[in-house]
């Protein structure tokens, strides 16, 4: 009997190991349209219950909740209960992601309905109706209500059925309710409720004084051309006032702060005494702002809080965080010690103190506990010149709000995400790192200690990829070290030599070497890597989570530094034994496209082959509030635009060279590759060039299959690779 168990389970193990062996390599469809059987499976909508030591997360159809303790993980809801409470129009098809209110009600959406659902119960109240053009919709903290735009007037959705509309004047040029200033300082909507729900502030943005750009909408017969108001560097820019909507009254006040008109209103905060919101009002070169307090319900200016300069630019990111045992302290983000850090400030006295300090930056604060003795935060890993693998990192600390005492909780090198408990006792903190496919942990708050490990994901790329991912460092053109990965084929065989693909954005606030699953790379990649190849990566200066010192190298010339960074980074890659230094590669998109062309055009022969998605070629075509914020305005700086623009060096290309842009673009609107290919055809030159049809910026959904295929056989191609 014993020989027979041993023989059977040798047997099971042949037949997985070569059911494992038989997987199918990636494909680019799988990559791109199916990616997640390739990650680690995580724990799916995983959140804590409020008030509570419990969490909840979905598993198939069903809600389940988990604890601190070893007890197995109790039922909540099935979709079966879910749609037996719900109209049968209503019928949901998958259980739906859910948000907790309190302790016993979950919200969620079925089409355009948002309902609430009460545990105890087992009935599902309607909370408001969205209609089905309904675009931004953005609900109040009690998900009562929605504010959300048409056209470009905004409408409150809720309670029940009802739908109230806030403007009326929304028209060409005139834009009420989304966010303004092209999506920059951390602005990410454009509607803002107050604490209690009664009052939404939300932007007017008027742009009938900016010059209207076209893209050609080919869904028409004949075509049309879509308009839309796009500022560049130098040109007349749009103006913002902020509009605040009593719920109650139905009427209608706005703040229009003093100053130039086509100052950028950002970050906008409400007070918790829901009759005072605070706007960072930044002037337009970028280098000066005020933080200013006003009445909500008069549109009254009420005072300036500080103000923050620098010489050569600022970006305000984040809105206050108001405390609510002491509702006139809040915690605001700064880079004004060179870091990203936490500062405490009161309404009354001015800057409390500063909360965190050191060469590392805070990049999310996770929330305060419910005593608000204690903020909990995000952040790099300690940052050294001379060894920069602490931003590769993402850690959960803890900061002390009476001292600013700050203790890094996770201890394990990786990428971390925290969540925590409504009352601060526990966190929950799922992270990876290129050794660990990925881990969900509960901590003890206090001393980060594991209390309970919910998952251990399981690496499922491996079954079908069996390539390498290395964490690399190459000396920098201001001879620092710069964080590199390194992806090898499967088979790799140190004897042989590889081309290379060098994919590059290194523009500002991107990131793209982490340690985390795979190093950070995307899944082409790795298929890429199965063609062949080795694939590099380099984060020059310019890029995130370095400090304000390492992005501001690159102030008054875009894509020089970035550039030679780049060029270190091929340098390096020609030292190692297994590079064939004449068969390289670059790629990159929009930031990463333009540095991809200078690559080509300001080092010919170093990339025998060049492919520029979404390039910017001039920085005088690029919009207002990104351009300036780094060039300042053409007038200003003359030789800093002449030097950066890609369209007169069109001559020098040498190799092969495929632009791509999207037709309907509105970021970098398509002149950019028009310009170029101008300067081409004035110069004799011959690059390759494709447009897709339909397209922003940058190419989504099922065509991505079709981008990523033509960008790698264009390489396989020139490059003499055979996929």
């Amino acid at each position: 009997m014993m020989l027979r168990r041993a023989f059977l389970l040798f047997t099971f193990l042949g037949a997985t190991l070569a059911w494992a062996q038989q997987q199918p390599p990636i494909t680019l469809t799988d990559a791109i349209l199916k990616p997640w059987p390739l990650y680690p499976e995580r724990m799916a909508g995983l959140q804590w219950i409020p008030g509570t030591d419990q969490y909840s997360y979905t598993k198939g159809d069903s809600l389940m909740a988990g604890g601190t303790g070893t007890a197995d993980d109790r039922l909540l809801i099935t979709r079966g209960e879910l749609n037996r409470a719900l109209p049968a129009a209503d019928t949901l098809p998958r259980l739906p992601a859910m948000e907790w209110t309190d302790q016993r009600t979950v919200l969620f959406s079925s089409g355009l309905h948002t309902y609430a659902y009460n545990l105890a119960g087992k009935k599902a109240a309607l909370r408001y109706t969205l209609p089905d053009d309904a675009e931004n919709d953005d609900a109040d903290d009690a998900r009562e209500k929605a504010a959300f735009t048409r056209g470009n007037n905004l409408f409150i959705a809720g309670p029940g059925d009802k739908v109230a509309q806030v403007t009326t004047d929304g028209a060409d040029g005139i834009v009420n309710g989304k966010s303004v200033h092209r999506d920059e300082y951390g602005i990410t909507k454009g509607t803002f409720w107050s604490p209690d729900g009664n009052l939404l502030a939300f932007y007017r943005m008027d742009e009938t004084m900016v010059t209207p750009y076209y893209v050609e909408d080919i869904t028409t017969t004949p075509s049309t051309f879509k308009k839309f108001r796009y500022p560049m560097a130098g040109q007349t820019s749009h103006e913002v006032t902020l509009g605040v909507y009593d719920t109650r009254s139905g009427k209608t006040i706005f703040i229009k702060p003093e100053g130039p008109p086509d100052h950028y209103l950002t970050n906008i905060s409400w007070d918790p005494d829901n009759a005072h919101l605070q706007i960072i009002l930044l002037d337009r070169a970028a280098d000066h702002f005020r933080v200013m307090r006003y009445d909500a319900l008069t549109g009254a200016f009420d005072r300036m809080l500080f103000e923050e300069h620098n010489a050569k630019w600022l970006e305000p990111e984040h809105p206050f965080t108001f405390l609510k045992k002491t509702p006139s302290r809040y915690i605001h983000w700064s880079q004004r010690d060179g870091w990203w850090h936490l500062f405490l400030y009161d309404i009354h006295l001015g800057m409390v103190r500063q909360l965190t300090t050191g060469n590392w930056v805070v990049n999310r604060l996770i929330g305060l506990d419910r005593d608000e003795r204690y903020a909990y935060a995000e952040g790099t890993a300690a940052i050294d010149p001379k060894d920069p693998k602490g931003a590769l990192e993402t850690h959960v600390y803890r900061i002390e709000l009476a001292t600013g005492a700050t203790v890094r909780l996770t201890k394990e090198a990786g990428t971390h995400r925290g969540q925590l408990a409504a009352h601060g006792r526990y966190l929950i903190d799922q992270w990876s790192s290129t050794a660990v496919p990925g881990r969900t942990e509960l901590l003890d708050a206090a001393t980060g200690k594991v209390v309970k490990v919910l998952k251990v994901g399981k690496d499922r790329l491996s079954a079908r990829w069996k390539g390498s991912v290395e964490l690399v460092q190459v000396q920098g053109e201001n001879g620092d070290l710069l964080n590199g990965r390194l992806i090898k084929p499967a088979g790799f065989d140190p004897a042989r030599k590889y081309p290379v693909i060098v994919y590059t954005y290194n523009g500002p606030h991107v990131q793209l070497v982490t340690n985390s699953f795979i190093g950070g790379a995307q899944l082409w990649m790795m298929q890429a890597a199965d063609r062949g190849y080795l694939i590099f990566t380099v984060d020059g200066h310019g890029s995130g989570n370095r400090g304000l010192a390492f992005e501001q190298v690159i102030y008054r010339q875009l894509g020089i530094t970035e550039v030679q960074d780049q060029l270190r980074g091929a340098a390096w890659l020609k030292h190692l034994p297994y590079v064939d230094s004449t068969r390289m590669a670059v790629h990159g998109w929009s930031f990463g496209g333009h540095v991809t062309e200078a690559l080509m055009l300001r080092s010919p022969g170093t990339f025998q082959v060049g492919v520029a998605g979404g390039a910017v070629q001039d920085w005088k075509l690029y919009e207002v509030m990104y351009t300036e914020r780094y060039m300042d305005t053409p007038g200003e700086n003359p030789e800093g635009y002449a030097k950066t623009a890609l369209p007169p060096l069109a001559d020098r290309l040498q190799g092969h060279l495929l632009l791509i842009h999207d037709n309907m673009d509105e970021t970098v609107v398509p002149e950019h590759a028009l310009r170029f290919l101008k300067s081409c055809v004035d110069k004799g030159v011959y690059p390759d060039f494709f447009y897709y049809p339909g397209h922003a910026h940058n190419v989504r959904g099922k065509d991505r299959v079709h981008l990523y295929t033509q960008i790698l056989d264009y390489i396989d191609a020139h490059l003499g690779v055979k996929p």
